[in-house]
């Protein structure tokens, strides 16, 4: 008899564990689902946020000018001088407009999404470090009576490889873009 009851009593055992792991399999899942919705509701919020928004067309009017000046200045011997002091003139602004907007942005978003991003935002950080490095040997430059066609072509080609890098950081960000800091 208290082998039956063992028995009996190993089997209940043995079936109440495998409905606990059961139970806690099938509440996983709603987690999840329950991240992917905050994730997209952040997503949400974020393409609302003004200074986001801004940033970023600040971020794209950058490499805009950056690609025109690279294409005058490639194969064309010397670079019309009026044209790139501009070109360069609004790239420092845009430069310095998407960092002032990229800033304001991150006081809005929360600490969580922040270090979700930590290493991400640094490399953003060492991109537009760099960038400020190229922009201010552009603007030396341009300020020559006759600027090297070479040295400018490489400079706005440089300058195009960060923003790209910066926008493919921001393209595999894991909260989605929630942290664009350039």
């Amino acid at each position: 008899m208290k082998k039956i009851f063992s028995t009996i009593l190993l089997t209940l055992l043995l079936g109440a564990f495998g409905a606990t792991v059961a139970a806690a399999q099938a509440t996983a899942p709603a987690a999840t689902t329950q991240s992917k919705e905050a994730l997209a509701h952040d997503q949400m919020m974020m393409a609302n946020e003004p200074n986001y928004v801004l940033a970023t067309a600040y971020h794209q009017t950058l490499l805009v000018f950056a690609k025109a000046l690279n294409q005058q200045a490639v194969g064309t011997t010397p670079v019309n001088v009026a044209f790139a002091r501009d070109a360069v003139k609004e790239m420092r602004r845009s430069f310095d407009m998407m960092k002032k907007y990229n800033e304001d942005y991150m006081a809005t978003i929360s600490t969580e999404a922040r270090a979700h991003t930590a290493t991400m935002m640094q490399q953003i950080e060492t991109h537009r470090a760099d960038l400020n490095v190229q922009l201010t040997a552009l603007e030396k430059e341009v300020a020559l009576d006759k600027p090297d066609t070479k040295k400018v072509a490489t400079l706005t080609t440089a300058v195009q490889t960060n923003l790209d890098a910066m926008s493919k950081l921001d393209e595999t960000n894991p909260m989605s873009k929630l942290t664009m800091k350039m």
